[in-house]
């Protein structure tokens, strides 16, 4: 899941967006918990994201799901509002920054 959450962040750092505006100046740190395969985090910062690290570590936004469920969405089989209203995928943050993420994951 390392490469594959790697690739989401170099596509993010390199795709221009508007909405970049928004965040540039939030810092947040992001962690990714996979209940099947490994935890994950990386920083926000600038309007980018930092590499892929393992491990946990205090987070401002925690993740919670399976790599299947997570695939399923990078997939478009499965509709990452459902999955988290269906506790499929687990959300921590304060609801401003999920909004953030939500709109950023659009």
């Amino acid at each position: 899941m390392k490469e594959i959450l790697q690739e989401l962040v170099d596509k993010f750092n390199t795709k221009e967006d508007p909405r970049k505006d928004k965040i540039k100046d939030l810092e947040r740190i992001i962690l990714i918990r996979f209940t099947d395969d490994g935890t994950y985090n990386f920083k926000l910062k600038d309007a980018k994201l930092s590499n892929v690290a393992e491990g946990e570590i205090q987070a401002d936004i925690i993740v919670e799901t399976t790599t299947k469920v997570f695939k399923d969405i990078l997939d478009k089989k499965e509709d990452a509002l459902t999955a988290y209203i269906t506790k499929k995928i687990k959300i921590k943050a304060k609801l401003m920054d999920k909004l953030l993420l939500s709109d950023l994951l659009k």
